[in-house]
């Protein structure tokens, strides 16, 4: 049996707090002659944190360094600090690395809250998702422009398709929004 850490202590109250929340959303009408009810979006994200937390106490993957210790990438453990031989100035460099990376990251975080408010009243949603995804993935995570740019698109599809037409959300309006709508309307 394996020793409860603390990625499946946390997993395990997400999971409480979804069942509960997924019991609470069942009391709510989920689908109406209208279309969506009350009900129809809280059970379905309740629904995917039960299932994302089955997944996780399941498969929990790999141990990082804040659960296990102080790890190497191979799952070693720390070495003797003779056998590394760094200096405390290294370390120091390293550290001041990190919180740098770890402050530039959240700043672009925090600017992609204002340009999902700006975009959403000037741009309309597809270019807002875009922008924002990119400038969540390609900047603050350091992937490729491929990726951050695929992954827009993938969201604003998405988005486009789940709420504006199944749905019927009001969603910011721009021409690639209005031309969307004529081709499935």
């Amino acid at each position: 049996m394996s020793r409860m850490t603390g990625a499946r202590s946390a997993t395990l109250g997400l999971l409480a707090v979804a069942l509960i929340g997924f019991w609470q959303a069942t009391r709510l009408e989920s689908w109406s002659f209208d279309g969506p009810g009350a009900g129809f979006f809280p059970q379905l994200v309740a629904g995917l944190c039960i299932a994302l937390a089955l997944v996780v106490l399941v498969a929990p993957g790999r141990p990082g360094a804040t659960e296990a210790g102080d790890t190497d990438a191979d799952g070693t453990g720390a070495e003797d600090a003779d056998a590394k031989d760094t200096g405390a100035e290294d370390t120091n460099r390293a550290d001041a690395a990190v919180a740098a990376r770890s402050r530039r990251t959240f700043a672009l975080y925090a600017a992609s809250f204002v340009v999902l408010a700006l975009g959403a009243a000037y741009a309309g949603f597809a270019l807002t998702v875009i922008a924002v995804a990119i400038l969540i993935v390609r900047f603050a995570e350091g992937r490729s422009w491929f990726a951050a740019i695929g992954y827009g698109l993938a969201c604003a599809l998405i988005g486009l398709v789940c709420f504006g037409w199944l749905l019927r959300v009001d969603l910011p309006e721009s021409a690639i929004e209005r031309a969307f709508y004529a081709l499935v309307r």
